[in-house]
């Protein structure tokens, strides 16, 4: 049951919480072309995520917890510069883990067809009874 709050709360942090993008090119704020996309598009990566995070590793915590997880696509489509905040330390911890273990490579952001680097800030939250 627990497992299915989680992923069930993945998907709907969506909608209560919003993903923002922002691109960098050199130290330059630049719109994009196109935005960096994961394979099977950005609710792929929210289920693959959802997917890894290990509730028996979240230590100390009732109720609804938060956390947001701020990283960049590079150039080559990694994740890199990776920073999760939230007050629940091991499950920013754990959210962290998870997209650190996802092994599919995003396709980078493109500004006139040259790939750049792309910021994306992502929610999410598990409620535990």
């Amino acid at each position: 049951m627990k497992k299915i709050t989680v992923f069930a709360l993945l998907f709907l942090s969506a909608a209560a919480f919003s993903q923002t993008q922002e691109t960098v090119k050199s130290s330059q704020t630049e719109q994009t072309d196109k935005p960096a996309e994961y394979p099977g598009g950005f609710g792929g990566f929210r289920k693959a995520v959802g997917q890894k995070i290990r509730i028996d590793r979240i230590k100390g915590a009732k109720g609804r917890i938060e956390s947001k997880a701020a990283f960049s696509i590079n150039l080559k489509g990694e994740v890199e510069n990776l920073v999760v905040t939230g007050e629940n330390e091991s499950f920013n911890k754990e959210v962290e883990r998870a997209i650190r273990s996802i092994k599919p490579k995003w396709n980078p952001s493109t500004q006139q067809g040259t790939p750049v680097e792309a910021k994306y800030t992502i929610p999410f939250a598990v409620t535990f009874e």
